[in-house]
């Protein structure tokens, strides 16, 4: 059995097709939260995010002292912490939202662990397992480059 293609039928292909290409990316990119949030919806699973630059080291925030930003509400250790964060959120939310940055290089979506960090030029990357940030540590430039290109295809909702 053969499938005859008529003109019209030849040429409305070929124009859905091409209308199909002029399309941006923008309209294939997946959605995505623009910061991976705990089940009670706080960002980077209500660790204050402040303390891994001042203290070195993952902390609890609490229920007292929360801020809301970009549509997410964040956790904070202190007042003073809060604020902190408040005066330069960019400076001390985590890459990627909070997803793991090896599995972003790996173009997927994974929630990071807070417990499972590096510091990196002054920012936060956070990754599912201790073996993305053994990953990370042979070649962080790379696995960000990787990352943010992911990021960047990703449309982000709050």
């Amino acid at each position: 059995m053969s499938a005859k293609i008529n003109r019209r039928g030849f040429l409305n292909a070929t124009l859905a097709l091409g209308a199909l290409a002029a399309l941006p990316t923008a309209a294939f990119a997946k959605s995505i939260s623009r910061f991976s949030l705990s089940k009670s919806g706080f960002a980077l699973k209500g660790y204050d995010t402040t303390a891994y630059f001042q203290a070195g080291k993952p902390t609890n925030g609490t229920d007292a002292t929360t801020v809301t930003y970009k549509g997410a509400k964040w956790r904070f250790a202190t007042a003073q912490d809060a604020a902190l964060f408040q005066a330069n959120p960019e400076a001390y939310e985590p890459q990627f939202g909070g997803y793991c940055t090896r599995a972003m290089s790996l173009r997927k979506e994974v929630p990071g662990d807070p417990e499972v960090w590096r510091l990196h030029n002054g920012k936060l990357y956070v990754f599912f397992a201790p073996v993305g940030g053994k990953h990370f540590d042979k070649g962080e430039d790379a696995m960000i480059a990787l990352a943010q290109k992911h990021w960047d295809t990703l449309t982000k909702v709050s």
